[in-house]
């Protein structure tokens, strides 16, 4: 009897380890993929004026009919203060993503890559609660007249905690692109 209980308790306390050590292999943030059809650039002049706002809208998502994409066209040595909001709208009401990229923010990035001869300068960004560009908000200073685009990439961090850091690349290899929309940008 006591030769029998001993086996069972020993059975019993392999398989405790076993299942402890698999539940603490599979440790990984669960990132669950959002539908983006909209990203929406809202622009309010630096000492006044109205807001313009240009954006990028895929209804159907990927794949199916092409999306419309806005021409940014700003005033010449002006500065912007620039929000940036997400939206699914294949659901109704529409869904704000944006309310979870902020609440997720330290795992996520905005990166905003004006081209040469584009006479933007994005800058102010808005950080994470780790001192870390977010990018939902910052600002945009044109220069002389110029035609150019502005790629937007929204990129994710997963791990817990994420990895990300003040001097990743757009490109990083620790985070994967949720949305990419490349603007036309005019300066007139």
């Amino acid at each position: 009897m006591k030769k029998q209980f001993m086996k069972i308790a020993l059975g019993m306390f392999l398989l405790s380890a076993l299942i402890t050590s698999c539940s603490k292999d599979k440790v990984e943030e669960a990132n669950e993929e959002e539908l983006i059809t909209t990203m929406k650039l809202s622009f309010v002049p630096t000492g006044g004026g109205a807001t313009l706002t240009y954006q990028f809208k895929d209804t159907d998502g990927p794949g199916g009919a092409a999306p419309t994409i806005d021409e940014i066209v700003l005033a010449p040595s002006q500065s912007y203060n620039v929000t940036v909001q997400l939206l699914n709208e294949a659901e109704t009401p529409a869904e704000d993503i944006t309310l979870e990229v902020v609440e997720e923010a330290d795992a996520h990035r905005f990166y905003y890559e004006p081209t040469a001869g584009s006479n933007i300068t994005v800058s102010g960004l808005n950080n994470d609660g780790s001192g870390i560009p977010l990018g939902t908000n910052g600002t945009w200073t044109t220069g002389a007249v110029a035609t150019g685009k502005v790629k937007v990439t929204l990129r994710h961090y997963p791990g817990v905690p994420p990895g990300k850091a003040a001097a990743d690349l757009v490109n990083s290899s620790k985070s994967n692109t949720d949305i990419e929309v490349e603007f036309n940008t005019k300066i007139q």
